[in-house]
């Protein structure tokens, strides 16, 4: 059974991500998602497992803040934050969790703990990763980091940027999301989001403007 991982998404799934997860058999998302289109996404891929992380606010009220599922026999436990975590059973083979922003792996007390680390928005300095668990037959566990390279995708920006902010603050004018502008003028979402963002929180501001915050 392959099992796709990620956590702290923040309104953002990469296509990346996306790519990645096409022959997964379950996800799993360890909270931090700002987003219910994300969960939406992913469910489009696979079955999802998903528990609420700090940033997660009204929208996902209904989202439970730990999950168990059992997966070829061995027992998975997932939360956001670790440090909240009050017990375990002895029979939980994976714990999942998120939050740090960072990628971790680790065995401990007889289990593995996983951080499968940031793919969605984060800090310029951050990696952006997600992890892949195969559970084989014989029971046993592989791990496997997955870094997605993204400098270079942020440091060039479209020949046409002008006329694609221009467009999209029209686009945010007529009610759009940014996941829609970013289908309709085939760009990212993470360029789409923060065009829009700089538009919404900067009143006033021109294309000019925009392009010199985001470039």
């Amino acid at each position: 059974m392959l099992i796709g991982i990620l956590s702290d998404t923040h309104g953002l799934l990469r296509q990346e991500v996306i790519d990645g997860f096409h022959n997964v058999d379950h996800i799993i998302h360890a909270g931090d998602i700002d987003n219910k289109n994300v969960i939406e996404r992913l469910e489009e891929i696979a079955p999802v497992t998903v528990v609420r992380g700090n940033a997660d606010k009204e929208w996902a009220e209904y989202l439970p803040e730990t999950a168990t599922l059992e997966a070829c026999g061995k027992k998975i436990f997932v939360i956001h934050n670790k440090g909240k975590i009050d017990s375990i059973g002895e029979d939980v083979a994976v714990v999942i969790y998120g939050h740090s922003h960072k990628y971790s792996l680790v065995q401990k007390d007889g289990r593995y703990w996983l951080n499968p680390g940031c793919c969605g928005k984060r800090k310029p300095e951050q990696e952006v990763s997600y992890a892949l668990l195969e559970i084989k037959e014989t029971g046993d566990i592989e791990f496997k980091k997955v870094v997605i390279d993204i400098q270079d995708k942020e440091t060039k920006l479209p020949k046409n940027i002008d006329r694609i902010i221009s467009k999209a603050m029209s686009l945010t004018d007529s009610g759009k999301t940014y996941q829609e502008i970013a289908k309709k003028l085939k760009i990212s979402e993470e360029l789409a989001e923060s065009i829009c963002r700089m538009y919404l929180t900067h009143p006033g501001v021109d294309v000019a403007g925009i392009l010199q915050r985001i470039s």
